[in-house]
């Protein structure tokens, strides 16, 4: 989970210990009132109607997320979000199971400035996994904010063969993620300091219409992952972040509930001069 924003629906993920009794009992329940507004169900559709990915959400009686159950062409994840006596989340534990029944277990513990979530302490470990590279990791996220209290700022950190270590012992800076938003307080720029072929960032336009996460608790764990965005993405524009040249353009359309929650989005990408790919299909339900 080193790239822990992933904006393209980076979802989340996460036992409860002893001291997480106050959430505990609560898991599969809802919150009053949701009607139709708390997401339930995300599911990534392919041509034919195949389900590529499906993500299910479970909330207790505050609203807090409990947990996620995610199922992809890779294995089965399943998260579970640990609370104190106060509600506040304190870690979530991920749990990945690949078609080759390895298991690879993350831990991840939150540390708190006031109501912001400033850093996450990662410890990975695989059980039934026969590979050097498969060794105990400690990774680290550090956070900034911008006055409004965005993320502005991911700064990724990792140790990798760290059996023995902590985060105190992470020094190795693996990379950075810049957002910037719009008055609104959606993100209207993103970009990755980790890339493949060519370094690049993203612009984005926005509808009036509500973000199917937006009603997701808490509101500190919400921010890390983009859902802090109050509206939808209308379209996107990739850009070269070395001569600011047009790479690309996305397109999204989207089905709404009465609510004005989408229902459906169809998000296709065109490269520059060129002619649209194949959309991705994404269907949403809700409690």
């Amino acid at each position: 989970m080193r790239h822990l924003f992933l904006f393209a629906l980076a979802l989340v993920v996460f036992s409860c210990s002893s001291d997480d009794s106050s959430s505990s009992d609560d898991d599969g329940m809802l919150p009053g009132g949701s009607n139709g507004t708390l997401i339930k169900t995300v599911k990534k559709v392919a041509a034919g109607g195949v389900v590529e990915e499906r993500y299910d959400y479970q909330y207790n009686a505050l609203g807090n997320v409990t947990k996620l159950t995610s199922v992809t062409v890779y294995g089965q994840t399943i998260t579970t979000f640990q609370y104190d006596t106060n509600d506040i989340m304190i870690s979530f534990t991920e749990v990945k199971t690949d078609p080759f029944d390895d298991v690879r277990t993350e831990i991840d513990y939150l540390e708190y400035d006031n109501d912001l979530i400033i850093g996450i302490c990662q410890d990975i470990t695989y059980d039934n996994v026969q590979s050097s590279f498969d060794d105990p990791e400690v990774d680290k996220i550090e956070f900034e904010y911008n006055n409004a209290q965005y993320v502005s700022m991911f700064t990724h950190y990792y140790e990798e063969d760290a059996e023995f270590n902590t985060c105190d012992d992470v020094s190795s800076m693996s990379n950075t993620e810049d957002l910037e938003y719009n008055a609104s307080g959606n993100m209207s720029r993103y970009e990755n300091s980790d890339y493949f072929w060519t370094p690049s960032y993203l612009t984005y336009t926005y509808d009036d219409k509500n973000h199917p996460y937006g009603k997701v608790k808490p509101d500190a764990f919400r921010k890390l992952y983009g859902f802090s965005t109050i509206n939808n993405i209308n379209s996107a524009n990739e850009y070269n972040a070395d001569t600011d040249e047009l790479m690309g353009t996305i397109a999204f359309s989207y089905q709404f509930n009465s609510n004005n929650y989408p229902t459906v989005l169809e998000r296709t990408y065109t490269e520059a001069g060129g002619t649209p790919g194949q959309a991705t299909r994404y269907e949403y339900t809700y409690y």
